[in-house]
């Protein structure tokens, strides 16, 4: 039997998705750029009618007039500030592939047939209403190698999820892991925006929500995965609630379902201040920087700054293997992304190997200038990070 808050969260996604579709339609998802100095993204690649063979569509946009900050996902509206959203297929939520935050993505291509297909863009603020006037689509020809057909479907019982880490209750800093164990639930990143696969779908992670919200403010992740990372700097230190539900490939709800929720009390020491603007200056660096990889597939902090002679240790905080690479050779869309992987003249490349959960390395830099690194197995899903080095 339904509860009055499911019934009322499926009205609400529901809603989002009639008021999505009828957005969108209104624009034609044709022309995105209107006043010059409004918030705009174009799309750089795959061109309109291009081919694609792999089954990752690398997505590569440009924003204008716009601050790309998922740190405010689920925060109050602020002018000019949001989040990427990208749909297949279809103007609905129910096409969702996810939110982005960077102008280089992937959306995976699983449970797409060979053929033709539409890719649409669109600029949204922080509690993840489009922005219509920048909605942009191109019309890709998808023939993958091997294509990826949709699982066969295993609903074993009503779908759930159990927190496993941190602790209900737990003091935490403002960026922090979270595992949660499914139950009869298979959680699959590269399946939102599918076709629905009983026994199948992503979480939504909302943070402070109203037991019945009436939008999809306090939404901040939709994860795929049973570990991932949790940003609450832009939420302040004290107790935040937090609440895990399981969601089907188009984003309604499980129902009945289990939710996981639980309190952590962000601490006011290590609480990092607010993610700068792409304009401000990276974080400023100590001698002994730590950046972690996390199960976000990004480098934490993603931009340093250190002076010569200083070492970074990169510490892999994630439940998957990952490498911190800065060697052109070993870059694996050089030829399409170079800029990907930069030293300054004179610089040595490095590449850590398989970091596997747990282990870390270390890298010390002698030579100033820029350095734009990646991770060889995530690099297209937009873990690549930045180090400069003053002299």
């Amino acid at each position: 039997m339904k509860t009055n808050t499911s019934i009322w969260r499926t009205l609400l996604v529901r809603g989002v998705v009639v008021a999505l579709l009828l957005a969108l339609a209104a624009v034609g998802l044709s022309d995105g750029i209107d006043a010059q100095g409004a918030p705009a993204v174009s799309i750089v690649s795959p061109g309109n009618g291009a081919t694609v063979t792999s089954n990752e569509i690398v997505v590569q946009v440009k924003v204008s007039n716009f601050k790309v900050d998922c740190a405010q996902m689920g925060r109050p509206d602020q002018p000019g500030v949001g989040q990427i959203l990208a749909l297949v297929d279809g103007t609905t939520t129910a096409q969702l592939t996810n939110f982005y935050c960077d102008d280089t993505f992937t959306v995976p291509g699983d449970g797409l047939t060979p053929g033709t297909h539409k890719l649409a863009v669109v600029l949204a603020s922080n509690i993840h209403a489009p922005m219509m006037s920048t909605a942009q689509v191109v019309t890709i020809n998808f023939q993958p190698v091997q294509p990826v057909p949709l699982p066969v479907a295993s609903y074993t019982g009503t779908p759930g999820v159990t927190l496993v880490s941190p602790q209900d209750g737990a003091t935490v800093p403002a960026v922090f892991p979270v595992q949660v164990r499914p139950v009869n639930f298979n959680p699959a990143t590269a399946l939102e925006g599918k076709a629905n696969v009983p026994g199948y779908g992503h979480y939504h992670v909302w943070v402070d929500a109203p037991a019945q919200p009436t939008s999809l403010a306090n939404l901040v992740l939709m994860p795929g995965t049973n570990s991932f990372t949790l940003d609450l700097s832009a939420w302040g230190p004290g107790t935040h609630t937090i609440r895990i539900e399981t969601a089907q490939n188009d984003h309604t709800m499980y129902e009945p379902e289990t939710a996981a929720t639980f309190t952590v009390n962000v601490s006011a020491r290590a609480t990092p201040a607010p993610a700068a603007s792409p304009a401000a200056s990276p974080a400023a660096a100590t001698a002994a920087t730590v950046v972690h990889m996390t199960d976000q597939l990004r480098f934490d902090p993603a931009a340093v700054t250190i002076h010569v002679g200083q070492t970074v240790t990169w510490v892999n905080s994630s439940s998957i293997p990952h490498s911190s690479t800065d060697d052109p050779a070993k870059n694996p869309v050089e030829q399409t992304f170079p800029q990907y992987s930069v030293l300054p003249a004179g610089a040595t490349s490095w590449d850590s190997g398989l970091l596997q959960p747990g282990q870390s390395f270390s890298h010390t830099f002698t030579v100033p200038g820029t350095y734009h690194y990646f991770c060889i197995p995530h690099i297209l899903s937009g873990m690549r990070g930045t180090i400069t080095v003053q002299g």
